[in-house]
């Protein structure tokens, strides 16, 4: 089994796991108050999974714009520049404990390897450009507003649901 066919089966499980670390880092229960950030989190782990397939260059480009969103969404919810960072590198650590738990049949062929290699370069650039667009948007908060970002509006839930079904389709169609 390659790596992408490995996380494709492990998806939700991959998601349910990243909402309920980041879920327990902030004190929240699974209550489903921020339905958003489960859809974000899913549709991030759906991203990152098809960079390893046969539309690598789309997968590429749709998860750029996914974590770049995901940086911004972060300022939105109140986290540090640093949280954004640490929240990525959980879904690292989980995707690398499954993998040691369950590893794929293909852990010693070099394709395998290979994509193992990509995905760990993919989590890098998404860490990269979450902390660009944190810092891009709370400069723009700090030019053109109060200095204080405006929290996790119900336009904001709406337009950023959007935005991550057209990056969705993208990647289907």
């Amino acid at each position: 089994m390659e790596l992408r066919d490995w996380m494709v089966d492990r998806e939700e499980r991959i998601a349910a796991l990243w909402l309920a670390r980041l879920r327990s880092r902030e004190g929240q229960s699974g209550d489903g108050r921020d339905g958003l950030l489960g859809f974000l989190l899913s549709s991030l782990v759906v991203f990152l999974s098809r960079c390893l397939g046969g539309k690598k260059d789309l997968g590429e480009e749709v998860w750029h714009q996914a974590t770049y969103l995901y940086g911004s969404l972060a300022l939105r919810r109140a986290l540090s520049a640093g949280e954004v960072v640490e929240e990525l590198g959980i879904l690292r650590e989980i995707l690398l404990k499954l993998l040691l738990k369950n590893p794929a049949d293909s852990w010693e062929s070099r394709s395998f390897q290979r994509d193992l290699l990509t995905l760990n370069r993919l989590l890098d650039q998404g860490v990269v450009r979450a902390s660009v667009a944190y810092v891009d948007d709370l400069f723009f908060a700090h030019l053109q507003g109060s200095g204080i970002p405006e929290g996790v509006t119900p336009d904001l839930v709406e337009e950023t649901r959007r935005q991550l079904e057209g990056l969705r389709a993208d990647l289907d169609g």
